[in-house]
């Protein structure tokens, strides 16, 4: 049977998985090829609306949500994987961490399933069973 430690490093992994992919398609995303599609894009860059104070088109705004999301998956596989080193001495702490951060990522992918597709969605349900399964196993540990 899988130790947190391993659990936990193998979700960090579903997000790098996660962030690769999303920044694939972030980079390629002006890459259309319908014409529907072409049209839509843009007007989403040419026209501007008030955001604030500041003149931005809606792509500028995806543009930088995307971006937020890659380095928010980065940020999560990497606590994933430093909390994965303290599952024998701090299994309290991390338990404590993890829970938050698997409801975020159960989060992403319900909004994947809702709103984008399979693979994203699907990478981040895995991650989350995997976190889940590595809270129960430190729930087994010995809590001093």
């Amino acid at each position: 049977m899988m130790k947190p430690k391993l659990l936990l490093r193998t979700a960090a992994g579903c997000l790098l998985f996660f962030a690769f992919g999303h920044s694939m398609g972030h980079f390629n995303r002006h890459n259309v090829t319908d014409p529907k599609a072409k049209e839509v894009l843009q007007q989403m860059i040419e026209n501007k609306f008030d955001m604030f104070g500041q003149l931005r088109s809606y792509d500028e705004n995806y543009t930088g949500m995307s971006l937020n999301l890659i380095f928010t998956l980065l940020a999560l596989a990497a606590v994933l994987w430093l909390l994965s080193a303290h599952t024998e001495k701090q299994a309290a702490l991390v338990k404590q961490v993890l829970v938050p951060l698997g409801l975020c990522i159960l989060g992403f992918s319900v909004t994947g399933f809702l709103y984008f597709f399979p693979v994203p969605a699907v990478t981040c349900l895995v991650a989350v069973v995997l976190i889940a399964a590595a809270i129960f196993k430190l729930n087994d540990k010995k809590v001093v």
